[in-house]
């Protein structure tokens, strides 16, 4: 498992957004922000693509593209597949 920042926004009447700097299209919502590690963990897996080494939120902190929101740090298990997967939980 590895550590991620996740950025997290919510605008006004809208679900909590996130998106992975370190994972580009890789983007989740939940209605409660206790939902959204989980459905980032979704996110990642569904993405396909290989997962890169995780950086910090210090990397990302100062870029101009993430202003509004706040960072979580949230963990990735890129072998525990999606649910529902044969042979997976």
């Amino acid at each position: 498992m590895m550590l991620y920042p996740l950025y997290v926004w919510k605008d006004e009447d809208s679900a909590y957004g996130g998106c992975f700097p370190d994972l580009p299209g890789v983007f989740t919502a939940a209605d409660e922000l206790t939902d959204l590690p989980l459905m980032a963990q979704e996110a990642v897996l569904a993405h396909g693509e290989p997962i890169p080494a995780a950086t910090t939120i210090d990397h990302w902190r100062n870029d101009a593209q993430f202003h509004g929101g706040f960072w979580m740090l949230v963990e990735i298990n890129p072998a525990a597949g999606r649910p529902g997967e044969p042979g997976r939980g």
